[in-house]
């Protein structure tokens, strides 16, 4: 995971309507979201915190819809604005409490499976201190507190297609998702509703935390799309594409041949003197067959890259072997979330697009093109390579032609 050590100098300046504004009690706008958090998961507990701006109802989504974001051109300190003035007002739960009567996890069910917003009404223990919690995989939020009472003051709408995977209590969790993602449910709302305990198998479900059920949608839609490009033909020739949000620069190189995925995460520092200076690099890969074990080094960033390059192999009805070079520069100047890596590789898939006859045509020109962006040397990467390595070493059928 690349975390670069620079700090806003605006962080500190960040408003906090919320502590000014609440006491003990409030009434927020709900959902955006709920969040279950991983602090006492080891011993069987969790954190489950409803999340609420005070705004009103018209403009409280905006503060948990990051493809609006995207789309509107938000810059990281407008996103940082919206989500510290999220309350986040929570109960320690058992995880396995869902399979039981809990009138606040059903609250918190009612509010994820929400088709529209609702008031909520909160009474907390203590009063509000500034804090704003930032994470490398889930979106930043504001301050929380413990909450003695929450409770909805409209009748919650439910959304009818998770309503009905709610009650389908022999559905698996993965078939789950696969019927709703078909039902056009984002991959960014199918992660709250595995963490809050909505989906699976009745005497299976429990809450997860937030951090944990990104990585696992991501990871079971990847998969699906994955046995689906595997039916496709290869790509006929090699194509390279590259672009950049919010300082997440991804180079995305795709060469003809069976599917198999490598991704490298490099944080290149303000002070590089020189191309050849040591960076921070770190990867993960997998070959045809895919992983037996979890991706320890480019964590939750791995499998959410891999969801948007999949879906541009699903679009091309092909199939291909991926090497991912992402380099972090000093732009990223707040962690937002494993969101910025699924829309910085859809950004790069429809920015900057090139399509060579030859590998070393692709792979020189590659070279070039970061130097020329990054003034980085990318030939230890490329050497690095066990993507590159298995490509270069493998025999095809034509060579005995």
């Amino acid at each position: 995971m690349i975390i670069l050590k620079n700090k806003s100098p605006w962080i500190k300046d960040i408003k906090i309507k919320a502590i000014d504004l609440v006491d003990k009690e409030f009434l927020g706008n709900t959902p955006p979201t709920v969040f279950v958090g991983s602090k006492f998961i080891n011993n069987k507990k969790a954190n489950v915190g409803v999340l609420s701006p005070l705004d009103n109802k018209e403009e409280a989504w905006k503060y948990d819809n990051p493809y609006y974001w995207y789309e509107n051109n938000y810059d990281i300190r407008k996103i940082v604005e919206l989500r510290a003035n999220l309350i986040n007002a929570r109960k320690k739960s058992g995880i396995f409490d869902v399979r039981k009567n809990n009138k606040f996890l059903e609250l918190a069910q009612e509010i994820a499976m929400s088709s529209k917003t609702t008031t909520i009404e909160v009474e907390l223990k203590k009063k509000l201190r500034p804090k704003l919690s930032i994470d490398n995989v889930h979106l930043p939020f504001g301050p929380g507190g413990e909450a003695n009472k929450i409770r909805s003051i409209d009748n919650i709408k439910l959304e009818p297609k998770i309503e009905k995977v709610f009650y389908d209590t022999d559905l698996k969790a993965v078939d789950a998702i696969r019927y709703l993602r078909e039902k056009g449910i984002s991959e960014y709302q199918l992660s709250q509703l595995l963490s809050i305990g909505i989906m699976g198998i009745k005497y299976n479900r429990k809450l997860v935390p937030t951090r944990w059920s990104i990585t696992a949608t991501d990871n079971a839609i990847g998969k699906d799309n994955i046995k689906e490009i595997k039916n496709n033909s290869s790509l006929e020739n090699y194509k390279l594409y590259f672009g950049n949000y919010f300082g997440n620069h991804y180079l995305i190189i795709m060469f003809p041949d069976v599917w198999s995925y490598e991704l490298f995460e490099t944080a290149i520092p303000e002070n590089l003197a020189k191309p050849d200076d040591a960076v921070y690099t770190t990867t993960d890969y997998e070959d045809y067959y895919g992983r037996k074990d979890y991706a320890e080094n480019t964590v939750g960033g791995y499998y959410a890259a891999r969801l948007s390059l999949l879906e541009e192999l699903k679009k091309l009805k092909k199939q291909a072997s991926c090497l991912l070079l992402r380099y972090v520069t000093s732009e990223y100047l707040v962690p937002l979330g494993v969101f910025v890596v699924r829309q910085a590789v859809k950004k790069a898939l429809s920015s900057e697009k090139y399509e060579f006859s030859s590998k070393k045509e692709m792979l020189d020109f590659a070279r070039e093109l970061i130097f020329k962006k990054l003034k980085y040397d990318i030939n230890m990467q490329l050497k690095e390579s066990k993507l590159l390595d298995k490509l270069n070493k493998q025999v095809k059928l034509t060579s005995f032609i």
